[in-house]
């Protein structure tokens, strides 16, 4: 993945930590030095006593009670980051900066109990992008991921905190797409800055296709100045004009500001795109794999929150991709925040 752009490394004290890591997956092919490992064996109990004896490095990974009971592992780096991961859905649910600060938001209608999916954080959509032949952004969503293996990367000085969790096709699954894979989603703190990888395996004799993305939900300020920058001149599919047969515009060149609903699909996306939120400061997303950036809000269909959140999500979702037989898929992403 290309550097982050120089003001970020300015801005956020992540930059301190020169260099990409070539992959994020919790294994040790992927770096070339020494980390700090728990059991990689699959879990299956999801009860905290038992992840935490398989899975926890003190200090750095351990699992913890989420809202109403939900079990999440929660990432603390050195610097003071944290983030928080929910087993439920393998959503992201918390992403605060080494001051505190939450980056990521989750909407007041969101619900904990199992009978919908997160609304908020960083949701999956697999192997469906909005709606189609199975429930609207497929299944990941909305179902129990299991811990794969965690890791403390010492940097030399720092440790970087990383879980890998899996999703595998169930009979759940199957009587809605009928294949075989393995969703490997590895989550890790590199100082202040999230980074994560997604790699879907067909595990099966026939090929499939799929799409995929994060469905990420940020803070900001409000709405009416929040901005994106990055996407200028590009053409998008316009979701607000017809969300059924979206027809194709061009964005005019500079930023993409809000005056009403958004929902935009930008093909072939820049690998760096940026939000601003409203108070100077700006996070960065950088993506490879995930071709396409797509920017929602709902504006006043949710009139208790829509001023608070931008969704900017990392999406494979215009063109599928489609897998052969033990033929692997990968996307990684990078969030930083900056001041602008």
């Amino acid at each position: 993945m290309p550097a982050m752009s120089a003001r970020v490394a300015r801005g956020a004290s992540a930059g301190r930590h020169s260099g990409a890591r070539q992959s994020s997956r919790c294994s040790p092919l992927s770096l070339g030095r020494s980390r700090v490992y728990a059991s990689s064996e699959t879990v299956t109990d999801d009860s905290l006593a038992a992840l935490n004896i398989k899975y926890a490095i003190p200090g750095s990974v351990e699992f913890v009670e989420g809202r109403e009971g939900l079990p999440a592992v929660k990432l603390t780096h050195a610097c003071g980051a944290s983030a928080e991961v929910y087993l439920f859905g393998g959503c992201v649910m918390s992403w605060k900066q080494a001051t505190g600060d939450e980056v990521l938001y989750v909407r007041p209608d969101a619900k904990f109990d199992k009978s919908k999916p997160i609304s908020g954080g960083m949701p999956h959509c697999f192997p469906q992008f909005g709606p189609g032949e199975m429930q609207q952004h497929g299944f990941a969503r909305n179902l129990d991921w299991e811990v794969s293996s965690t890791s403390a990367d010492v940097n030399p000085d720092d440790k970087d905190p990383c879980v890998e969790i899996t999703l595998r096709d169930n009979e759940y699954t199957r009587a809605m797409w009928d294949h075989a894979f393995e969703l490997h989603y590895s989550i890790t703190l590199h100082g202040e800055e999230l980074q994560t990888e997604y790699r879907v395996i067909n595990t099966g004799d026939k090929p499939f296709s799929f799409q995929a993305a994060l469905h990420s939900y940020f803070e900001v300020v409000n709405i009416k100045l929040a901005a994106v920058e990055g996407l200028g001149g590009m053409k998008y599919l316009d979701k607000v004009a017809d969300a059924e047969n979206p027809p194709t515009k061009e964005m005019p060149n500079g930023t993409l500001t809000f005056a009403g609903p958004v929902d935009s699909v930008f093909e072939n996306s820049p690998s760096e795109v940026s939000l601003l939120v409203g108070n100077g400061a700006g996070i960065a997303l950088q993506q490879t794999g995930f071709t396409d950036t797509i920017v929602w809000t709902p504006w006043e269909d949710m009139p208790d929150c829509y001023e608070s959140f931008c969704c900017v999500e990392n999406a494979k979702a215009v063109k599928p991709v489609t897998l052969d037989p033990n033929d692997t898929w990968n996307a990684t992403t990078r969030f930083a925040v900056y001041t602008a």
